[in-house]
């Protein structure tokens, strides 16, 4: 997947005939998103990486809560 990634970015810019400079930029943008990209895909969650805001749903297996994740913010529904 990763080699796949790297192949389509060297791709768009050769279509968009970036003077190497530019390329080069581009690249070392591109290592680091993929790098943390990768570093998060192997974290495991948990309920402490979250902050519980409210009770948005309740049902037979369980209540659907509305939480936050507390280092970036972003909102979830959690079961």
């Amino acid at each position: 997947e990763r080699e796949m990634r790297q192949k389509k970015l060297e791709k768009v810019m050769d279509e968009e005939g970036l003077p190497d400079e530019e390329k080069s930029m581009r690249r070392s943008l591109h290592a680091r998103k993929e790098t943390e990209f990768l570093r998060l895909k192997r974290t495991r969650l948990g309920l402490d990486d979250f902050e519980s805001l409210k009770v948005i749903g309740r049902g037979a297996f369980g209540e659907v809560r509305l939480v936050q994740k507390k280092d970036t913010g972003h909102i979830y529904a959690m079961k």
